[in-house]
């Protein structure tokens, strides 16, 4: 992300981080098929995060705007629209972006949602779907106004950019086209592991998983939300990319531990525990707790982080706490919404933040 060198060349993205030893595999093959009555125990992640939960009073109205928008759009069918509306994307918005005015809480809702549905396209695609995704996408973002193209993604892409570029800052407008076709790349590599079968090694997962998340592109836009545009250096200073990367990974990781039920019933193996179970031999329920033993250290090494912040000047100094602040609010907004949402548990999300427990789904494939 420096002033000469695209995000997409950084060396950062070779980061790595310290894992903890494996527990003692039990004697259950991690390749065992579903039992009937099998119960899958989840960590409870949201205990280990001290930060507030805060809330944009614009949330309601502007999701609800939000959701007609895309609504209108996407021409979902009557299962996608059901599927669309369960997801509740503007409130995880509201929760991340809890300062803003409306106008660009709508925006980072519209974006939000469409990066959803990116994801849940992208699942279904091959590398050359995925492939004409990205160049619809990129196109728009980098020729919005010679560029068309008559694909909803492109359509959509068009109308929160051109709102985007009405107040977004010079630096944080290409941190975000330069994160996004990271997201691009990274999808497009999972894709071909999917086709393959192939599950990647538990620390290249974590590599491309910071990218398959798209949260490097949602922090961009806490930059925009806040009205600031960060310094290149600043972005890319080592302490702020570690907070970046531990920001990504409590969210990633948190999203793979609560949705590897729904992702191992479609035979989908791009998730956190399917690689600790490839990697390290443990079987399901102790890979679910080492993902939450993982997942829950990435709040320690927040803070570590956030106690070794260097100094700017009081001008840099001040934007940087609100940079921070919106990372903090992305954790515990992740946290919490996702026993919100119909995405992981349909209506039983808060049953299951109770129980901490579902039964094991049947693996039926992609549907």
């Amino acid at each position: 992300m420096g002033s000469s060198q695209s995000v997409a060349t950084s060396p950062r993205h070779s980061r790595r981080i310290s894992l903890p030893p494996p527990p003692k595999a039990t004697s259950t093959s991690p390749k065992s098929e579903s039992k009937d009555g099998e119960a899958i125990r989840f960590p409870d992640l949201v205990k280990a995060i001290p930060f507030p939960l805060r809330l944009n009073p614009y949330t309601r109205f502007v999701s609800a705007e939000s959701d007609a928008f895309i609504i209108e759009y996407a021409k979902f069918s009557e299962k996608q629209l059901t599927k669309f509306v369960g997801l509740n994307a503007g409130l995880l918005c509201g929760m991340c972006y809890a300062e803003c005015e409306p106008e660009q809480l709508r925006v980072c809702s519209d974006f939000m949602s469409f990066l959803f549905n990116l994801d849940d396209w992208s699942d279904e695609f091959d590398t050359t779907g995925t492939k004409g995704l990205e160049e619809a996408v990129m196109n728009t973002l980098n020729h919005p106004e010679t560029y068309h193209s008559d694909t909803v993604a492109a359509r959509t892409a068009k109308s929160w950019w051109l709102r985007m570029l009405k107040t977004v800052g010079p630096n944080t407008r290409q941190r975000f086209i330069d994160t996004l076709a990271l997201y691009f790349k990274a999808i497009m590599q999972q894709a071909a592991d999917r086709a393959a079968k192939r599950v990647p090694e538990l620390e290249a997962y974590i590599s491309l998983r910071r990218d398959t998340s798209g949260c490097k592109t949602g922090f961009a836009l806490i930059e925009y939300a806040a009205g600031i545009d960060l310094p290149n250096e600043v972005v890319e200073h080592p302490v702020i990319q570690g907070l970046l990367d531990t920001t990504n990974d409590s969210v990633s990781w948190a999203n793979d531990i609560l949705s590897y039920n729904r992702e191992q019933s479609r035979g989908d193996s791009h998730n956190l525990v399917c690689a600790i179970m490839a990697t390290l031999g443990l079987d399901r329920q102790a890979a679910i707790d080492y993902a939450g033993d993982l997942c829950n250290k990435t709040i320690e090494r927040f803070l570590e982080g956030k106690a070794a912040l260097p100094s700017w000047g009081p001008e840099i100094d001040a934007q940087v706490q609100i940079y921070i602040q919106g990372l903090e609010d992305w954790i515990i907004a992740n946290a919490e919404w996702s026993y919100m949402t119909e995405r992981y548990f349909g209506k039983d999300g808060p049953k299951v933040r109770k129980s901490l427990q579902v039964a094991l789904l049947p693996v039926r494939g992609f549907d």
